[in-house]
């Protein structure tokens, strides 16, 4: 249960009526604030375990890069080996020194922030350039590239494997999350207690109601000076404007020994890195271009090319076997190529695998008042009679899509974005709906992993906006697991 003010002549007493152990808490110079720091304990012990997996990762990164066979290139730490002994701390220092100037061992979503891992773990060994061009055999530049990129693959997978396992144990066990003091209106009070409580990390220990106090600041204050703020991880403020008394409250907060912060509960904004800055006293929230445009353009380009290459060197022999099917399963071809509208509503011809007889494209002007997603704008039906036998499979599992690896490897698809929708589907766009073709089309997509064929079209438009609004290289990775999961249930596939 929420431990809630209810009478709020109770706060109407003076400071010199309170107990001396509650106006202890209200003091930072006294003797018992010390006790605050037994909550950092936990959090500087995942400062160590961080720096230790990060050390590990570049460590085996190197290892894996020494196996690789390059010439002169040795890990023993032992003689010559001393030498790379050297250039190894040189580039651990420079990237620790990155990865606590980029907030990545700090709490909160920025300690998550792969981008600037990968930043970071770049600028370290560029960092020592000047060094191998001065003390060692050019030979090393082969074995720091390659070392740089494994260590980005090994830390990535450790991050996003450590932040998955500590997301789990705080679901399970409520109280390693962080109690929080809520204070705000009712309404705001509970739309940010379904807030917090949902994302496991916070844990609401207590919370005032502001509409209690009658607007009587000195009652909330006096209120504030009875809460044992120590038992707290952190404040919220959920209702602001509510609050006459603002630089009051201010001061308030700022002497009682924990972090606090405003949750502005009715604004939505986008999940994108962002910068606080004040004019005149105003504070703003500065946004960086939400299209994926720039070095965000060219990170996704390349962790495309380097997933689509490994994924078609793992299903190339079965989309072998599945060509063979699908020629001893119907005439026509085995590659179904189609014009589908991309980036900036250019035309491409997105590669499948037929799963439909020849004729298919006349047969769909026979059937469009049979189609089943509402909006109208996308055509699906279910036991569509065009698909042939192997291809109602093919479509299950979603494997007539793998010939679109090829689409990301020619740059015309990535990986995950919005699907690419037909010349017909596109023809009746409203003007709202063409943002998503600011983007290269993806494979797989929020969409996919929402419920594939048994979303609506404004379901999937939302979607697609929700996708290129909060864009991250975690969150490209994360529908990519999300798929694999989806497509071997089969779920909404027809």
């Amino acid at each position: 249960m929420l431990d809630k003010f209810s009478d709020t002549s109770d706060y109407a007493a003076g400071k010199d009526d309170l107990p001396d152990e509650i106006a202890e808490y209200r003091d930072l110079r006294s003797p018992g604030y010390l006790k605050l720091a037994d909550k950092e304990i936990s959090y500087r012990l995942k400062i160590v375990i961080l720096f230790v997996l990060d050390s590990l990762s570049l460590f085996a990164g190197w290892i894996i890069a020494a196996r690789d066979g390059w010439q002169g290139f040795s890990l023993d730490f032992m003689g010559e080996g001393s030498q790379i002994l050297s250039l190894f701390l040189t580039v651990l220092t420079v990237m620790i020194f990155l990865f606590a100037a980029y907030d990545l061992y700090r709490k909160g979503d920025r300690s998550r922030n792969l981008k600037n891992a990968v930043t970071a773990i770049v600028l370290a060994h560029l960092a020592v350039i000047p060094v191998i061009v001065r003390f060692y055999d050019t030979q090393i530049f082969y074995q720091l590239i390659s070392g740089g990129l494994f260590t980005i693959i090994l830390l990535a997978f450790q991050r996003l494997t450590l932040n998955w396992v500590w997301a789990y144990v705080r679901q399970k066990h409520r109280h390693l999350r962080q109690k929080v003091l809520l204070i705000g209106n009712p309404h705001d009070l509970a739309s940010s207690r379904n807030l917090l409580e949902s994302s496991a990390v916070f844990h609401i220990a207590q919370q005032l109601d502001l509409s209690e106090f009658n607007h009587n600041d000195e009652a909330l204050f006096n209120a504030l000076d009875r809460i044992n703020f120590k038992e707290f991880d952190e404040v919220f403020v959920c209702s602001w404007e509510a609050v006459k008394g603002d630089a009051s409250l201010y001061w308030k907060l700022r002497t009682v020994g924990v972090n606090w912060r405003i949750l502005p509960i009715n604004l939505r904004l986008p999940e994108r890195q962002a910068e606080i800055a004040t004019i005149m006293g105003v504070p703003t929230i500065r946004f960086s271009h939400s299209a994926i445009v720039g070095i965000d353009f060219f990170s996704k380009r390349v962790f495309d090319l380097l997933v689509s290459s490994a994924l078609l060197a793992v299903f190339g022999l079965p989309m072998v076997v599945i060509a063979v099917l699908i020629r001893l399963d119907s005439p026509g071809s085995i590659i179904y190529k189609q014009t589908r509208v991309g980036l900036k509503g250019n035309q491409f011809k997105i590669w499948k695998f037929r799963t439909m007889v020849a004729n298919a494209g006349e047969l769909q002007r026979k059937l469009e008042e049979q189609n089943e997603v509402k909006g109208g704008i996308l055509f699906k039906i279910k036991d569509d009679p065009r698909i042939t036998s192997i291809g109602r499979y093919l479509r299950r599992y979603s494997l007539d899509e793998l010939p679109q690896l090829f689409n990301v490897l020619r740059g015309e698809m990535s990986l995950v974005g919005p699907r690419p929708l037909p010349v017909r589907d596109v023809a009746k766009f409203s003007q709202a709906h063409f943002f998503r073709q600011e983007v290269l089309p993806g494979i797989t997509g929020l969409w996919q992993v929402s419920g594939r064929s048994d979303t609506g079209s404004d379901s999937v438009f939302n979607l697609d906006f929700e996708y290129i609004r909060n864009w991250s290289l975690a969150l490209d990775f994360k529908i990519l697991l999300q798929t694999f999961q989806v497509v071997l249930g089969a779920k909404g596939a027809y």
